[in-house]
């Protein structure tokens, strides 16, 4: 369609623009409703910052109030899985918990008595630590002035830190030889990364140096 003016002002040309709209996510729930708390204690120890007035929405289909369920593992298992494969990525960390579990145990049974009180056997707070100690604090951004490219360091979101860290760890494992079977090399990184070791650390002491070089363009950031 053609027009003899200007539509709004935005174009010269003898075309219609229509002026672009950002497309909003909507939510299905009104702002008064709360999220489901999925914590067992709290229906036990009547901590529940709830009423029967309150609007609940409702909880996520794979959520659960089972004692052996975490969240950060669940988290990984989404990262990790691929092509709708979850019931088997699921399978997979629960056999490298073994693993880990297994290899602790066997330490702590060969060690002295002064040395068992520092031993961990315990491969979720292994799995959580070894998370902790992998997230960047800092990222690098490409910004472009002046027709080139800088790498501007930027502060990391939480979920960004832990997003990097659990994909760092995937990609190591991808490095590893097929022969070696997934929850080996799960347990291998969860280990090396909770004794702050591993190609993993050295990977995120590598983007905080590269980071602490490109100071100098910080005052690129704007946002």
């Amino acid at each position: 369609m053609a027009l003899s003016t200007k539509f709004y002002g935005l174009s010269s040309k003898r075309e219609l623009w229509l002026p672009l709209f950002t497309q909003v996510r909507f939510s299905r729930y009104k702002p008064t409703y709360v999220p489901p708390v999925v914590n067992r204690q709290s229906y036990e120890d009547g901590s529940l910052p709830l009423d029967i007035s309150t609007p609940v929405k409702a909880a996520v289909g794979d959520i659960t109030s089972a004692f052996t369920y975490d969240p950060l593992v669940h988290k990984f298992v989404n990262v990790m899985n691929k092509k709708g494969q979850k019931e088997t990525v699921s399978k997979i960390m629960e056999k490298t918990f073994e693993i880990i579990k297994s290899k602790q145990v066997e330490k702590y049974n060969r060690a002295s008595e002064m040395d068992k009180s520092s031993l961990e056997t315990s491969p979720r707070v292994i799995f959580m630590k070894a998370i902790e100690n992998c997230k960047p604090s800092m990222g690098l951004v490409t910004i472009k002035r002046g027709g080139k490219n800088y790498q501007v360091p930027s502060p990391l979101k939480d979920n960004r830190q832990r997003f990097l860290a659990m994909k760092w760890i995937l990609q190591e494992c991808e490095k590893k030889p097929l022969k070696m079977h997934m929850p080996e090399k799960l347990a291998q990184e969860f280990l090396d990364a909770f004794h702050d070791q591993g190609n993993v650390v050295k990977r995120k002491h590598d983007l905080h140096r590269q980071c602490e070089a490109n100071r100098a363009y910080a005052h690129f950031r704007w946002w």
